[in-house]
């Protein structure tokens, strides 16, 4: 089709089609375990906690080599000096010890190393917690394994051969500890009993 003049029509421009944006489902929420939750709780009590203590600083790397040079400083020391300075007016004089501040640190680090003892030693309570329940979970599981690898041999049991190789992908060769013969026999035990075909019951006479 053309135009009288004989030029060809031109075909009229084509409206682009704005797509929906797709719009979040305010419904659509989260699993929050019940141990995140407790979690949680126990991160914001510590919040809380932390407001109780004055002036509490955190770490910066501005201030870090100069307050780790002087931990090696006793604090039987830090308490003769201040003791020297409030006996003797010319020490006082100099102006190079505030006897008040002095007197204070030394009565916060006296209340609040018990504080930190306490901190301390729950952290490590903590830690060997996670720790033993990892063991304890890590033992089952690598004995799964053996004990899977061990049915695998079963033509029956062909489909646990996808489900080994994912357990062997994910435990790489770090993961593996030394395992005792003892416990690969267990292993191998398991492993034939459960393969082992039931007993049939005795036909009645």
């Amino acid at each position: 089709m053309s135009t009288k003049s004989g030029t060809p029509a031109v075909p009229p421009a084509q409206t682009a089609v704005e797509l929906p944006i797709p719009v979040p489902d305010p419904t659509a929420t989260v699993t929050v375990t019940h141990y995140q939750q407790l979690a949680a709780e126990f991160m914001a009590a510590l919040d809380e906690i932390a407001t109780i203590i004055p002036k509490l600083e955190a770490a910066h790397f501005t201030t870090a080599n100069f307050v780790r040079s002087h931990q090696n400083v006793p604090i039987e020391f830090l308490a003769t000096a201040v003791a020297a300075v409030e006996q003797t007016p010319e020490l006082q004089g100099v102006k190079k010890l505030d006897l008040f501040a002095a007197r204070d640190t030394l009565q916060f680090i006296d209340a609040f190393r018990p504080v930190v003892d306490k901190f301390t030693a729950f952290a490590k309570s903590l830690q060997f917690t996670m720790s033993s329940r990892k063991a304890s979970l890590a033992a089952d599981a690598l004995q799964i394994y053996y004990i899977a690898k061990g049915v695998a041999r079963d033509p029956n049991s062909a489909g646990l051969a996808s489900l080994i190789a994912n357990m062997k992908r994910d435990l790489g060769r770090r993961g593996r500890p030394k395992v005792s013969t003892a416990a690969k026999k267990a292993a191998v035990a398991a492993a034939a009993a459960a393969t082992a075909p039931a007993p049939q019951e005795g036909k009645a006479a």
